[in-house]
């Protein structure tokens, strides 16, 4: 996973403030499949993401663009805001882009506990 903590969300509620923006995030692919050796990788990794934006005083906020094949995965496993196609992150390609608020964050964490 890689990172970018200087991002702002767009969410009306968090618009303009800071969040943990993931740039790249992604499991092994011999990891995938019907029978993975480290199950749950991707939520792990979304766990530590709001874990940092709350290390970094953003209060677990964070933000990505998905891949068309993990979309469900954001928006119905961890919960996540789907906010649509972003045409400014790629014309070409516009991937759909992805918030955390910070009550989503800790419902989130919460369920994981």
């Amino acid at each position: 996973m890689i990172v970018n903590t200087m991002e702002r969300g767009r969410i009306r509620s968090q618009a303009n403030k800071h969040l943990v923006y993931v740039e790249y995030l992604e499991a092994a692919p011999w990891n995938r499949g019907s029978n993975p050796t480290y199950k749950g990788i991707g939520t792990v990794l979304i766990a530590a993401a709001i874990q940092l934006s709350i290390e970094e005083g953003n209060r677990g906020r964070i933000g990505l663009h998905s891949l068309p094949q993990a979309d469900s995965f954001y928006r119905d496993r961890c919960g996540m805001t789907d906010l649509g196609p972003d045409a400014s992150y790629d014309p070409k390609v516009p991937l759909r882009y992805f918030e955390m608020t910070e009550a989503q964050a800790m419902s989130y964490l919460k369920g994981r506990s």
